[in-house]
């Protein structure tokens, strides 16, 4: 069974300690079994970078991985899958952006890059088709994301192409540096741009004019044609349109769950000054969306912040807003998309760089971090100056900044003070605070690249009927938000679907927003999988692509198994089990360690690993994966 279209058909190979550039064919068996994006980024990990590599070995695999609908004309499948061994947290780490980037890739004729080794000194990589060439980038070495994007395009004489760069982050080795793509798409967790920076790789810019091949036209238009119309119906996409991400923030409020002030609150005092209307009335300069996308959910912001003047950028997101608002009690639009602003032209996670300012802001409270360890600023939770001013630090290593740059985990460790670093595996907690919600704790802690609220979908439980829940988990009790039962087979399947956006290339936000279950299965597994199946020619099935989520999910978990990682390691923070939430909807409530206990074992049983998180014999061999 060969792919007819949907795949470029090779992957890039480049050595930068010795300039080799090699192209290879995309092998069919990765097409069939692990799809693409995700799956291939994971795949390559698991092979190639065993558990001596450390993340700043040049032996590490930076990888900028596509999916086999990237650059199609289905809407929303602009998404970029960046890899390597983490910084953050000494596992697999990935990161997501949306944009232009991988189509562009595919248009260029690749599905993927694999680099290995380091420069001698900075350069970027120019992909023109079939050219591939590496340049000296000494010259942009220190630049911002766009200086460093408008230099090349100078440079290049093409202000069309598509550029992925690091900043100044990324150079010094912030261990949350992320990946920018055109200047505003954030692959953000994990530290990747760190290992972009440790390899002297400043930019990879792509021209692409070649279009993918569709081994189906008509049944791929009809699949299209399904996504619309099935898109159009759905309020939640509604909503998304109208304010983007940060109308996730009424609903926090409303249910308690934002983790504020480095997870000592769940409510946010004065949060009406950055809900969505306050963005969209005092903010909004104009709607933007990725490549072909109908739900259009970016904004693009203006603000005004004291002697910083003027900026105009992209954003912010709500999880921007959580990190840079909510953990730091700041309610200040202009400081919040000042920060936003800052942190992608400085390369820096937004997510990470919020939550170690937020904990450096409790840690000084409490006393434990003293006036003269802090360089002079006034690290009180609501100080937005301070920590405008601790992100530029960040990014230049310099005084406390230099501590910061580590994240929650590596503050805790030198500073006595583990407790209160709101991390799982090394990578900080984002979004939400799952205190309220044992399906919520679950997901955040056995995810494979740290805590990650997209990595599986546990909020089924919130809206599926008793009759779903028995056909798809064989217990009517799932629909039971009081109820254990179930739950962590549950959280199993989610991971497995959630897991084919990424193999896909499309984004979650217009793929499997939705608060009816049966619309999850025909948009998620149903039409999606028409239109692979149209793009690409293979005859995968809704239980075969499922498989392949699968089969992803336990290739990341033997590969953390390798490092060292197991059922210790899938816990949230001791702080969640001890301190309950204080005046929300959910005041009084707190995790409880048994019922953790019973969900995680009931997890591992469903995923079919024995009781340290190991998966089985058995299950490598119904996998395929025993004898790879």
């Amino acid at each position: 069974m060969n792919y007819r279209g949907g795949y470029a058909g090779q992957i890039l190979r480049i050595d930068l300690s010795t300039g080799k550039v090699e192209k290879v064919m995309t092998p069919v068996h990765l097409a069939t079994g692990f799809i693409g994006g995700r799956g291939l980024s994971s795949y390559f990990l698991w092979k190639e970078v065993g558990p001596g590599v450390s993340p700043y070995d040049p032996e590490n695999l930076l990888i900028f991985a596509a999916g086999p609908l990237n650059g199609t004309p289905l809407p929303s499948s602009g998404r970029l899958t960046v890899a390597a061994k983490s910084p953050m947290t000494g596992i697999l780490g990935d990161a997501n952006a949306g944009g232009y980037w991988a189509p562009e890739l595919k248009w260029a004729g690749y599905d993927g890059i694999i680099i290995r080794g380091k420069a001698d000194h900075p350069v970027y990589i120019w992909i023109d088709d079939d050219k591939v060439t590496i340049r000296e980038a000494f010259h942009l070495w220190g630049k911002t994301v766009e200086e460093t994007c408008q230099t090349i395009k100078e440079e290049l004489d093409d202000e069309d192409i598509r550029i992925a760069c690091i900043g100044p982050g990324g150079e010094r080795l912030v261990r949350y540096a992320c990946v920018i793509t055109d200047g505003e798409g954030a692959a953000g967790r994990c530290g990747i741009g760190a290992v972009m920076g440790s390899k002297m790789l400043k930019a990879i810019a792509v021209r692409g004019t070649r279009g993918v091949r569709i081994a189906d036209p008509s049944g791929f238009k009809k699949a299209v044609d399904q996504y619309l119309e099935n898109i159009k119906n759905d309020v939640w996409l509604e909503n998304l349109t109208q304010f983007g991400t940060p109308n996730l923030v009424v609903h926090r409020q409303k249910l308690g769950l934002w983790g504020a002030k480095n997870f000592q609150d769940d409510l946010l005092d004065d949060w009406e000054n950055i809900s969505p209307e306050r963005l969209t009335e005092g903010h909004l300069v104009r709607i933007l969306g990725c490549l072909g996308c109908v739900v259009r959910c970016r904004r693009y912001s203006r603000a005004s912040f004291g002697k910083y003047g003027t900026c105009y950028t992209k954003g912010p997101e709500y999880d921007t807003i959580n990190a840079l608002a909510a953990k730091t009690g700041i309610t200040d639009y202009n400081a919040v998309i000042y920060a936003h602003h800052v942190c992608d032209q400085l390369g820096i996670d937004a997510q990470s760089a919020g939550s170690s300012i937020a904990m450096a802001m409790e840690l000084y409270e409490r006393g434990i971090l003293k006036d003269n360890q802090v360089s002079g600023l006034d690290m009180r939770f609501g100080n937005s100056e301070a920590m405008v001013e601790a992100l530029f630090m960040i990014a230049r290593r310099e005084g406390i900044g230099d501590l910061l740059a580590e994240g929650c985990k590596v503050m805790g460790e030198r500073l006595g003070a583990g407790y209160f670093a709101a991390h799982v595996k090394g990578l900080e907690i984002d979004a939400t605070d799952p205190r309220r919600y044992v399906t919520r704790a679950l997901t955040y802690s056995v995810a494979t690249r740290g805590s990650c609220h997209l990595r599986g979908y546990p909020y089924i439980d919130e809206f599926i009927t008793r009759e779903e829940a028995e056909k798809w988990f064989g217990e009517p009790e799932v629909s039971n938000l009081e109820s254990l039962a179930g739950k962590g087979k549950m959280i199993a399947w989610s991971e497995d679907w959630v897991t084919l956006a990424d193999l896909f290339g499309i984004c979650k936000f217009a793929w499997y927003r939705s608060r009816k279950f049966n619309n999850l299965i025909v948009r998620g597994v149903e039409i999606a999988g028409n239109a692979f199946r149209a793009a690409t020619g293979l005859e995968l099935g809704g239980e075969d692509l499922l498989r392949c989520g699968e089969r992803v999910y336990n290739v990341e978990r033997l590969f953390n198994n390798l490092q060292g990682m197991g059922r210790k390691d899938d816990f949230p923070p001791d702080r969640f089990f001890e301190e309950p939430l204080k005046r929300g909807p959910g005041k009084g409530i707190k995790l409880d360690r048994e019922d953790y206990n019973k969900v995680l074992d009931e997890y591992y049983l469903a995923r079919g690993w024995d009781s340290q998180g190991a998966p089985s014999p058995e299950k490598l061999r119904q996998l395929g994966l025993d004898g790879m």
